[in-house]
């Protein structure tokens, strides 16, 4: 199911209505970004940050659906944003682990850091798509409309998570 929800072949109302493989999935995702965080950041990983992103992950759609007046298909929704956001981050260790260390000077970048900096970049793009995607669909709205509050969705998470924990936060 989220190959194809992936794919843009299913959209989040083809996923179960199930809190406990929603409760699995946000398990799994805190873990997983636990690791990624892990890569990302020297010294202790910021445990509080990767339940923030999660919490925002789900609190964005729940207050946007409840908004519009569908709060019913938030359980498929979170389910399916939850789902993705692991493939994602699963997609994004080798590459954070290809880009290392970065130094100091941007010019000191090595071949290998620009193009997984590059690939980082291309599967923003895709990911912010994919959550585009699940918008329209539990929103009834076009592609674009759910492309554009994804990207208000991630605008939000920045803006607030740049004040609440800092810059060097994952």
């Amino acid at each position: 199911m989220f190959r194809d929800l992936l794919l843009f072949r299913r959209g989040p109302q083809d996923l179960p209505h199930s809190q406990v493989l929603l409760a699995v999935l946000c398990v799994l995702s805190v873990l997983i970004d636990m690791v990624l965080a892990g890569l990302l950041i020297e010294g202790p990983v910021p445990f509080t940050r990767v339940l923030f992103s999660l919490l925002l992950l789900l609190a964005l759609p729940a207050l946007a659906l409840q908004m519009a007046g569908l709060v019913p298909r938030l359980m498929q929704t979170a389910t399916a944003l939850v789902g993705t956001g692991i493939v994602f981050s699963l997609l994004a260790l080798p590459v954070v682990a290809g880009v290392g260390e970065l130094p100091a000077d941007p010019s000191d970048l090595q071949p290998m850091q620009m193009l997984f900096g590059w690939i980082s970049i291309a599967l923003l793009g895709y990911q912010v798509a994919v959550k585009g995607h699940i918008l329209r669909h539990a929103m009834d709205v076009p592609l674009r409309a759910g492309v554009l509050l994804a990207i208000a969705f991630f605008a939000i998470e920045l803006v607030i998570g740049l004040a609440l924990f800092g810059g060097g936060s994952a």
